[in-house]
């Protein structure tokens, strides 16, 4: 991490104690994947270039509260940031090539966003297992994550989109009917 980085967020605030939580709350959330996937033995977690992602994003929240002269940001910055830079930096390092190694962050980011805009909304992931809908959209993201161009934004657009629909859904028992403003 440069030293310009370290002091620019001093200087916004952000302290180390911030960034170690903010480390290690990712690292247990990277392990809790590795162990459900059950690939502890064939990947190992790189701290540099998870650091190196924790302040990858902690200088773009901050960049992007000054811009906008904000205090806080949304959830949906907070878990796009994140997996950009997870997604950008590749904290799982393979040792021993398995199924699927070859976009193990791909789909560490894919699982990153799917859990958080699960608990944002207090959706039971187990409950979604057969629901045809989500997995096309996981699917969706996850080819996204390996093929296409990503920004954070781009990011915090998906996001931004399940929380929308997830809302729409807790407000709207009858058949889906979005009108242009102007129409009905």
């Amino acid at each position: 991490m440069a030293e310009s980085d370290i002091e620019y967020l001093r200087k916004a605030g952000i302290d180390n104690g911030r960034i170690a939580r903010r480390y290690r709350k990712t690292l247990e959330r990277i392990h809790d994947f590795i162990n459900v996937k059950r690939i502890g033995q064939n990947v190992i977690v790189d701290g540099k270039m998870l650091k190196t992602a924790v302040y990858d994003y902690f200088v773009d929240i901050a960049r992007v509260k000054e811009f906008h002269a904000i205090e806080k940001i949304n959830v949906e910055k907070i878990y796009s940031y994140m997996a950009y830079w997870l997604w950008r930096r590749k904290p799982l390092q393979v040792k021993t090539d398995f199924p699927g190694s070859e976009f193990i962050n791909e789909l560490l980011v894919a699982a990153y966003i799917i859990s958080n805009i699960l608990a944002e909304n207090e959706i039971d992931g187990n409950k979604c297992a057969g629901n045809a809908a989500f997995n096309k959209f996981q699917s969706l993201l996850l080819y996204h994550l390996k093929y296409r161009a990503i920004t954070q934004q781009s990011l915090e657009l998906m996001i931004e989109a399940f929380f929308c629909g997830c809302d729409f859904q807790k407000k709207n028992s009858g058949p889906y009917c979005i009108c242009l403003p102007g129409q009905r």
